[in-house]
């Protein structure tokens, strides 16, 4: 009878309880993967998103021993293919490709179908990159002072592409229009792919957009590059100036992590984050997304959770000061 009633002590209880949970979430972490992974890429493919995929997916299933899939499940700017990773089961199993999007989402819509913060696990910073400022080859622009000009001479009679409403190219751009004191009409396209080939084919004039997808139509010349965003030229094409330059103290960065949801165990997200952090810092890998403009960051986990944290603040000052509420 003593057993029994020290076994029903609600701090015996809990004792047995995470002990057992201990085990569980140690033994589950230790046979982790046993299945393909899927990774959902909230965006069409061809865009930054899908760019970053195609280079870490493989490699990523090739260090677990199982096939990572990646599954493009777009629409509203990521909202639907977030939400579909939120209500996955926390097994490992289906992870989320997210970006800059994620933390401005909570800025401009007026509601959510999950929790920016805590509907999902941080695993892993990826990588980060600076945004460039592009235009129609037949725009007679070559520098941001000329885009401002022509934007001033002009009100109304440029039209920039955005890969989604609410989403980090409007953004981006209107953080450019606010400090430039301009107005430029915003035509939204499903995803950031489809926004640069609208620009390259005429049916907007410009825009702000992750420099690692731009750069390939750059340089075919599909596209003309003007300034970037960050606060220090870019090394893949040093010739740029910064937009800071023109407008000092103009930032605007893209960012790319993994994400699980909430409750998924602690050896999983350990055993994905080692190994994530491994491949963004293997030198080909630092050198392929050199190739395109972007930086390896890596991290732990908590450096993704604070990243998302700090930029959902400042994020939320932007839309205030710009107007932007989606419904």
């Amino acid at each position: 009878m003593t057993i029994v009633r020290n076994l029903m002590k609600p701090a015996i209880w809990l004792s047995l309880f995470l002990v057992g949970f201990g085990v569980c979430n140690g033994a589950f972490g230790a046979s982790y993967p046993n299945r393909p992974i899927t990774l959902v890429v909230p965006f069409p493919p061809g865009g930054p998103a899908g760019v970053v995929a195609d280079i870490v997916a493989p490699e990523l299933g090739e260090r677990l021993e199982q096939k990572v899939i990646i599954d493009n499940r777009s629409g509203a700017d990521g909202i639907i293919g977030s939400e579909a990773v939120a209500t996955a089961l926390p097994d490992g199993y289906t992870l989320l490709l997210t970006t800059n999007s994620h933390v401005i989402h909570p800025a401009t819509y007026a509601s959510l179908p999950f929790d920016t913060e805590k509907a999902f696990a941080p695993v892993s910073l990826l990588v980060a990159s600076q945004n460039i400022l592009v235009v129609n080859p037949s725009l007679p622009i070559d520098s941001v002072e000329e885009l401002i000009a022509y934007g001033k001479n002009h009100p109304g009679g440029l039209t920039y592409a955005s890969g989604g409403l609410g989403g980090p190219t409007q953004m981006a751009f209107e953080q450019f229009r606010l400090t430039a004191g301009i107005k430029v009409e915003q035509t939204a396209y499903d995803g950031g792919a489809a926004a640069l080939l609208a620009v390259a084919n005429g049916e907007a004039q410009v825009m702000m957009a992750p420099i690692l997808a731009a750069m390939p139509m750059v340089r075919d010349g599909r596209l003309r590059a003007l300034a970037v965003t960050g606060r220090h030229p870019d090394p893949v094409v040093p010739e740029l100036p910064t937009i800071s330059e023109t407008l000092p103290g103009f930032s605007a960065l893209s960012w790319f992590g993994i994400l699980a949801p909430a409750g998924t165990p602690a050896a999983v997200i350990a055993r994905l984050n080692t190994e994530l952090d491994r491949i963004v810092h293997e030198p080909q890998i630092e050198k392929r997304f050199a190739e395109i403009g972007g930086d390896a960051i890596g991290g732990t986990p908590s450096t993704l959770a604070s990243l998302i944290h700090d930029e959902t603040v400042r994020w939320r000052r932007v839309a205030k000061e710009a107007g932007i509420h989606i419904e």
